[in-house]
């Protein structure tokens, strides 16, 4: 005989009711959330408005945002509390209308939402929180390339006595010739009065040392415009080579070159004035400056007239040197006096034409008659005894083995008066010949 199943011993029954409050419960929750109902209105705050600015404005006016361009907007939806309880701002469309940016200026845009398919937008506010609308201001957007100055506060030398700064160079990816292109709105471009590189390190150094720098661009107050950009400056940084100069004291050496062979023995035949020279300069370049000085003080012959005996030389401030005194003057002296000046014309010939220094095999001739124009300078009483005969040329042919016809440099000697030279004019180490080249 079937047990009978009643309804009194169901209810007694714990697990079952258990399992029929669960199943109870996911019914009445599911009614409660997707019932139709359930519709409910939320506001979705800090939803990013989108702003595109036309080709028009963008491309050929070329505006850019310069505030505004960042804008929100609170966004009321309605539906399912399934639905929009899970709308986060970024679900959520919003755009401005652009379509009356013309020219630069400030703007108040219009907000539309974005539509969706399964809740509604009941209003959107812009970040007034009356309105459906943003406000942005557009600047035509300008770069501008600047020079960039140096400042290290806070970087000294170990020893001012023996080192002293050079000149600061800034280099980088953002850094053409010393300049950077600075970016931004025309109205802020207009303000800026100067770039600096500052270098906020602080350390003491003997050496050239590299460091970070950062690209502040300065009004004339010297505020930071902050609203402005370096193009390639990454993270508006640069680098900076600090040159640390040595100080050194030259003696100076005047040299005579070409000398006759009568002025040899004269004692201070050149002097300078002043004697000693100081300088600051970078190890690299300062011994070939040096060098250069020393170059330019000398005296040739070659190139003397009485109206060089005296002349001056000025040292001036280069990348790398700084003389102590500044633009300092030097002056050179030729201790002679009572020259004159003579002009001949010298006949050539193999009598008065030798070669130095002739390749074996090869013999060299003239192809010339004379020399027209030949100056010479030295006291009238020697000028007046020297004859065209005293006079010979010579052509140094060393590494010449080229047969044919050509133009060589020659010296001239002058026998019999020591005290005479050739003048070769202001640059050139010699007279033209013509000459011929033959290989036996």
């Amino acid at each position: 005989m079937k047990k009978r199943i009643s309804l009194h011993s169901l209810l007694q029954n714990d697990k079952l009711m258990m399992i029929a409050s669960l199943v109870l419960a996911i019914v009445i929750w599911s009614l409660v959330v997707y019932g139709p109902s359930n519709s409910v209105e939320m506001d979705i705050t800090g939803v990013p408005v989108s702003i595109k600015l036309n080709d028009y404005a963008s491309q050929t006016l070329n505006l850019r945002i310069v505030d505004g361009a960042n804008a929100t907007a609170t966004v009321t939806v309605r539906g399912l509390r399934s639905v929009v309880s899970n709308l986060r701002p970024q679900d959520l469309t919003v755009t401005a209308d652009t379509g009356n940016v013309i020219k630069e200026g400030t703007y108040v845009l219009s907000l539309r939402p974005g539509a969706a398919d399964d809740y509604s937008v009941v209003k959107v506010v812009g970040e007034d929180g009356t309105s459906a609308t943003v406000t942005i201001t557009c600047d035509v957007w300008r770069e501008v390339a600047y020079p960039v100055e140096v400042e290290m506060p806070s970087v000294t030398v170990t020893d001012t006595e023996k080192y002293q700064f050079g000149t600061p160079a800034v280099s980088g990816e953002a850094v053409n010739e010393g300049q950077v292109i600075v970016a931004g709105p025309k109205s802020e471009i207009s303000r800026v009065q100067k770039v600096v590189a500052v270098i906020e390190e602080k350390r003491a150094i003997s050496e050239a040392t590299v460091f970070e720098a950062s690209l502040q661009a300065r009004d004339e107050q010297g505020n930071v415009l902050e609203s402005v950009s370096f193009r390639s400056a990454e993270g508006g940084k640069v680098s900076v080579t600090v040159p640390v100069m040595i100080y050194r004291k030259v003696s100076l050496t005047p040299a005579a070159l070409h000398v006759p062979a009568g002025y040899t023995d004269i004692k201070n035949l050149v002097t300078v004035s002043p004697k000693e020279i100081e300088l600051w300069g970078v190890p690299s370049e300062i011994d070939e400056y040096i060098e250069s000085v020393q170059k330019q003080i000398q005296v040739d012959f070659d190139h003397l007239t009485p109206d060089t005996l005296t002349r001056t030389v000025t040292l001036e401030t280069v990348d790398g040197i700084r003389p102590i005194n500044g633009k300092e003057t030097i002056k050179v002296k030729v201790a002679l006096s009572g020259l004159s000046k003579r002009t001949l014309e010298v006949p050539l010939s193999a009598s008065n034409f030798s070669v130095t220094n002739c390749p074996a095999g090869y013999t060299v001739t003239t192809t010339q008659t004379k020399l027209p124009t030949v100056t010479l300078y030295g006291s009238s009483r020697a000028l007046n005894r020297v004859k065209v005969s005293d006079i010979r040329v010579v052509v140094d042919m060393a590494n010449t083995a080229t047969p044919g016809q050509q133009t060589v440099r020659a010296r001239l000697v002058v026998g019999n008066q020591n005290t005479v030279w050739a003048y070769y004019g202001k640059d050139s180490a010699g007279v033209e010949v013509l000459v011929s080249v033959a290989q036996s």
